[in-house]
């Protein structure tokens, strides 16, 4: 009995559990210097209204090289649903943990302990729209991030899921992005 109870329990947190991987384009502004990269991956979870987003193997580049920072994870973020959408607000410190990617040997973030971090998202099944302020004494990393998610069963780009790839599309992304 107790195992029964133990798998029925393991089910229902497994059901609870709604992850979402965007791809995006980034978009770093550091004292005015600009970097773009296409095709990082932000994983957003839902876990019945707390969400967890995680950008993993962030890095920074400048000059044409790579400064490899690291995970940026917030966790247990409330949602607000409205106009279609979610919106998550935190504004915390964090630990920035040390990525994965087998190409870099040292990740910055650990090194830098607790750092002050404000994040705003919003985000539907198939399009993210995220801000990132990453403050490191006087320096303000402005990350900005938009992408979409492949939704089972519809055509790629359409957003809004009318079953066409159209202006209504457009503005879906742009009601996200401004909030409104």
């Amino acid at each position: 009995m107790k195992q029964t109870l133990a798998i029925l329990a393991a089910l229902c947190c497994a059901m609870a559990l709604n992850a979402t991987t965007y791809t995006c384009h980034l978009k770093v502004v550091v004292n005015g210097t600009v970097s773009e990269q296409d095709q990082v991956k932000v994983d957003v979870t839902n876990n019945n209204g707390s969400y967890d987003l995680s950008l993993k193997n962030f890095a920074l580049i400048s000059e044409g090289e790579s400064i490899p920072v690291g995970n940026i994870e917030v966790t247990g973020v409330t949602g607000t649903d409205e106009f279609g959408y979610t919106t998550i607000v935190y504004n915390e410190s964090v630990m920035i943990t040390a990525g994965d990617d087998p190409q870099y040997d040292y990740w910055l973030g650990p090194m830098l302990g607790e750092v002050p971090l404000e994040l705003t998202s919003r985000f539907t099944d198939s399009a993210l729209n995220a801000t990132i302020d990453i403050t490191l004494g006087d320096m303000i990393i402005a990350v900005d991030l938009f992408g979409v998610a492949p939704v089972e069963g519809a055509i790629e780009g359409d957003v809004n899921h009318d079953g066409d790839v159209n202006i209504g599309d457009i503005n879906a992304v742009i009601k996200i992005i401004l909030g409104n």
